[in-house]
């Protein structure tokens, strides 16, 4: 058996200003951490209030919650050096993201992870 060795707690907002001379948009507002505790917060959640399936994108099933604007997903990936990396995904839209398409983020957010999982 081997341990979790990297976390990736990616959560995006939708942003609740307006900003004239910058865009403003979900990818200005994409946090990401590495806590356990955070990542096993999430999973205990999603396994009691799981939603409904909204859709699956390059091998990550991501759900809907039932009691808010959210979407998440939770996958673990083997690494090269017999690691494992687990990775989670919450996004939070509300009607100030009304043009946001949570597969772009979500696929935003792949290709992020990916990127990230390259470099170790």
């Amino acid at each position: 058996m081997t341990a979790i060795t990297h976390v990736y707690n990616y959560t995006v907002r939708c942003p609740h200003y307006q900003d004239p001379q910058h865009e403003v948009s979900w990818k200005n507002h994409i946090e990401l951490n590495h806590s356990s505790e955070i990542a096993l917060k999430r999973i205990t959640k999603w396994h009691s209030e799981s939603g409904e399936l909204a859709f699956e994108d390059q091998g990550f099933v991501v759900r809907k919650a039932s009691d808010e604007m959210a979407y998440f997903s939770v996958q673990s990936s083997r690494l090269k050096n017999d690691g494992h990396a687990l990775v989670t995904f919450k996004l939070f839209l509300d009607e100030c993201c009304d043009g946001a398409d949570p597969k772009d983020i979500v696929e935003h957010l792949i290709g992020d992870y990916q990127q990230r999982l390259d470099k170790l």
